[in-house]
């Protein structure tokens, strides 16, 4: 008889709501070894991923930060405002 996993009420969920049981209940070994799309995802999310840091790194620099306000401010303007 095999063991079946009770939740707090007794009986065994028929919906799985929660983001975690869903998680938890998703075939992660069956994706990874029958879909090539799956495994090629989670490699290029490995490879991009320092990428990506340095790409974040670089758009939060001050220099930058500083230049892309300066441009903000030029475009802030009304409907109302006079031209320059």
């Amino acid at each position: 008889m095999p063991v079946e996993k009770i939740r707090g009420g007794g009986e065994l969920f028929k919906y799985h709501w929660t983001a975690f049981s869903k998680l938890q209940q998703t075939p992660f070994k069956f994706y990874w070894t029958h879909g090539r799309m799956f495994r090629y995802y989670i490699y290029s999310a490995a490879v991009m991923f320092p990428l990506f840091m340095y790409l974040t790194k670089a758009s939060y620099a001050p220099a930058n930060v500083k230049q892309w306000e300066e441009i903000r401010a030029n475009r802030r303007h009304t409907f109302f405002d006079l031209p320059h």
